[in-house]
């Protein structure tokens, strides 16, 4: 059957017509590790930047709370950019060929960070908790399972230094909040032995009034250069800014553009609590850790 090319070529018109309307609206989801008030709050002012530089396209936030959570969605194609942690990151590019776009350079102390770790603490009452190796048949609170600062970075540690926590500790805990506050508060108030968080945070919490450091005292602590803060595992990049596959490569590159443009002094950056964005940083090494750990996709 053949076709007059008046009607070939409003069926082209339509059909490239549909497809940019399609990609007129572009859903990026964004791991809402404080609850979904507070990832708009943070992060909808860097979207907003994407979409005034980007006029074409809008940019339509979409916070999830649960890192399995994200997994599930990137499955479904539930939206088609992702900023998220490091390990969550791998997930998706392992599982649905994700690719980063963009590493977060975070303001930390008025200091540039683009990378971070765990701290394992304990109260300083706790005079025979000096080491790792002494929290054996201790009860240590984390974050969450999959958090990656709050627990994942701190476990590769303890297992490159002979502690199994999984066969060595008394117990492990998982926040009810999924907050790392918690964690604090736990090891406070003597309910737990010890905690892991991401770094910096308990200086936040200080820098606040939330938190006396001299009631804590942190194990394996480590001193690199560069880094000013509490840690006791590697450094590991930063927040990954990613794209789907289905995402063509003009409209990544184009994000790319927007994000590395992005000042300290811009309304995005201050409600992002960041100095900018940075090309990629290599995330082999989250990777590697995920395999020694046969966690995500790794799992089996």
């Amino acid at each position: 059957m053949k076709f007059p090319i008046s009607l070939l070529f409003v069926l082209v018109f339509v059909g490239s017509f549909v497809s940019d309307l399609w990609a007129a609206e572009y859903k990026v989801g964004v791991r809402a590790h404080r609850g979904l008030d507070y990832a708009i709050k943070q992060w909808q002012p860097t979207l907003d930047e994407l979409a005034k530089q980007i006029k074409e396209h809008s940019f339509i936030l979409k916070p999830i709370v649960s890192l399995d959570e994200i997994s599930k969605t990137a499955g479904q194609a539930g939206f088609d950019f992702l900023l998220t942690n490091p390990s969550s990151y791998i997930e998706v590019e392992q599982l649905y060929g994700a690719r980063a776009l963009a590493t977060l350079n975070n303001k930390r102390a008025n200091t540039a960070q683009s990378r971070f770790g765990s701290v394992i603490f304990t109260h300083a009452q706790n005079m025979d908790i000096l080491t790792i190796n002494d929290l054996e048949n201790r009860t240590v609170m984390v974050v969450s399972k999959p958090a990656f600062g709050g627990w994942r970075a701190a476990w590769l540690e303890m297992l490159e230094q002979g502690f199994d926590p999984y066969k060595k500790l008394k117990n492990l805990l998982y926040t009810e909040s999924r907050t790392q506050s918690e964690v604090v508060r736990a090891v406070l108030e003597g309910k737990v032995d010890a905690g892991v968080v991401r770094t910096d945070q308990l200086e936040r919490l200080e820098a606040n009034g939330k938190l006396d450091m001299r009631y804590l005292r942190i194990l394996n602590n480590k001193d690199v250069k560069g880094f000013p803060f509490f840690l006791s595992t590697k450094l590991y990049p930063e927040w990954a800014f990613a794209s789907l596959k289905h995402v063509p490569n003009r409209d990544a590159d184009r994000v790319v553009e927007v994000l590395l443009t992005i000042k300290k002094e811009s309304k995005a950056a201050q409600s992002g609590k960041y100095i900018g964005w940075i090309s990629p940083k290599d995330y082999g090494l989250v990777k590697q850790l995920m395999q020694r750990l046969k966690v995500g996709p790794y799992a089996n």
